[in-house]
């Protein structure tokens, strides 16, 4: 049903519907937000990232051929316009823990603290320690639940290549983020990547 109203939004956008594209927009927003989130692990960069990846959708829209979801389409585009802010940054920085939105639980704080060091973890290590082919099909699957057939167009990849990759980014994960006892926590949460440790 929703796909349905989706190609009858695309139809009308296409022919110049603004109105349409912005329902559009307005159904994708949150899941490409987050999933810039989740690869830049910085909230500013992720909205600047989705606002351009819908800018680019709009003035490209006339291209799109319906062989793929609309959401598949766009999540194509955005990867690809994280990988070209990726080639402009040589280096990268430390990931504040202050920038990673926690819900308050007023009754067991503690709580709170654990899992706000939990995330910085988890997103320090996607981001810093962990190649971007591998990141990017981490994500993909295991935080946006896509299917391998939409990652395999987005990422342009046969299946039998989304699958061992996938294979490959949860071993290395899981090497880097427990068996390795997620080296990137020291004192003042800055990394040992970074050289921190080597003065």
């Amino acid at each position: 049903m929703e796909e349905a109203e989706n190609l009858t939004l695309i139809e009308k956008a296409k022919s110049g519907d603004e109105e349409a594209f912005n329902d559009l927009f307005g159904r994708e927003q949150k899941y490409l937000f987050n999933l810039m989130l989740q690869l830049t692990g910085d909230v500013a960069d992720a909205d600047d990232l989705t606002q351009e990846a819908f800018i680019k959708a709009y003035r490209n829209l006339a291209s799109f051929r319906l062989q793929a979801s609309f959401r598949t389409w766009l999540t194509r585009i955005a990867i690809n316009i994280f990988r070209n802010e990726l080639r402009k940054r040589a280096r990268h920085s430390s990931l504040c823990l202050e920038e990673i939105m926690i819900p308050a639980d007023g009754d067991r704080p503690e709580r709170v603290v654990i899992k706000s060091e939990l995330q910085w973890c988890i997103l320090h290590n996607l981001r810093h320690h962990l190649p971007k082919k591998y990141r990017e099909v981490l994500v993909l699957r295991d935080l946006q639940n896509l299917s391998y057939k939409e990652i395999s167009g987005i990422l342009g990849w046969s299946l039998s290549r989304t699958k061992t990759n996938l294979y490959r980014a949860r071993q290395m994960f899981r090497r880097r983020f427990v068996n390795e006892g997620c080296k990137a926590f020291t004192d003042d949460y800055l990394c040992i990547c970074e050289g921190i440790l080597s003065l």
